[in-house]
């Protein structure tokens, strides 16, 4: 009886080695995140840690109106693959986010309630917060999408946290409130700028971003592709999760 019962041990040990060493390698760990915003909003997260690099790069990510955290999918793939930690969120009245201090928020963001908007760029810092502190980053870029490229724009000038980059896919002048052309005129001069748009609709901001950043370190790509706002791009323009990757990898290192 002891004989078989150690044969069992040793065959059940020599299964579990075989599942570890066969098992994928490279793949990331996620877990789902809560964040607390500086005026006591709890914001949903995912966070991913690529199994390669140090975890010294993170990324934030910001999603389009009425848009969630897993919008983001395509290009935390390409994080993971080269080494750079991401935080997806759900901004505040969405998704996950929807509950605030005075209650379901969801309203606020169907009616384009400004005020909402504007309060935005709190969860952003909060995610940044949340990359140094728990997940141990030292370089933090933003990366937004319609709305969340107003919002990263607008977490970036206030400079209550450090950001070492930014990629705006789709920008707009004015979109849902926030008024981004008046707040581009205090962009860090040595803040690093990505901006990426389609041409049909560069005259959304894009081009007036890039003409009031001309003399600094703004970059601005157009595509020729329709219909493709913001991370509508993802499986219709080649590339682009990559070259956003690359960029980023650049302006962090």
């Amino acid at each position: 009886m002891k004989q078989r019962s150690l044969a069992r041990f040793f065959l059940c040990l020599i299964s579990l080695v075989t599942i570890f060493c066969n098992a994928p390698s490279g793949q990331a760990a996620t877990e789902k995140v809560k964040l607390t915003t500086a005026d006591g909003y709890r914001i949903a997260g995912i966070l991913s840690r690529p199994s390669q690099g140090d975890g010294r790069l993170g990324v934030v990510l910001l999603p389009m109106y009425r848009h969630i955290k897993e919008s983001w999918q395509p290009l935390v793939a390409e994080l993971d693959r080269r080494g750079l930690v991401s935080l997806a969120i759900d901004m505040r009245g969405h998704g996950e986010s929807r509950i605030g201090p005075d209650g379901d928020d969801s309203g606020r963001v169907m009616e384009r309630d400004p005020a909402l908007f504007n309060a935005m760029h709190l969860d952003a810092e909060a995610a940044v917060r949340y990359l140094i502190d728990q997940a141990g980053c030292r370089k933090i870029g933003l990366v937004g999408a319609s709305v969340g490229c107003s919002v990263a724009i607008d977490t970036a000038v206030r400079a209550q946290v450090p950001v070492a980059a930014v990629v705006v896919m789709t920008p707009g002048s004015d979109y849902l409130g926030i008024p981004t052309l008046q707040q581009i005129t205090g962009w860090p001069g040595d803040l690093p700028l990505l901006i990426l748009s389609s041409a049909e609709e560069k005259e959304r901001g894009a081009e007036a971003i890039s003409r009031k950043l001309a003399k600094q370190r703004a970059e601005l790509v157009l595509f020729d592709q329709t219909n493709i706002h913001g991370t509508n791009m993802f499986g219709r323009v080649d590339g682009v999760a990559e070259r956003i990757v690359n960029w980023l990898n650049g302006k962090l290192q």
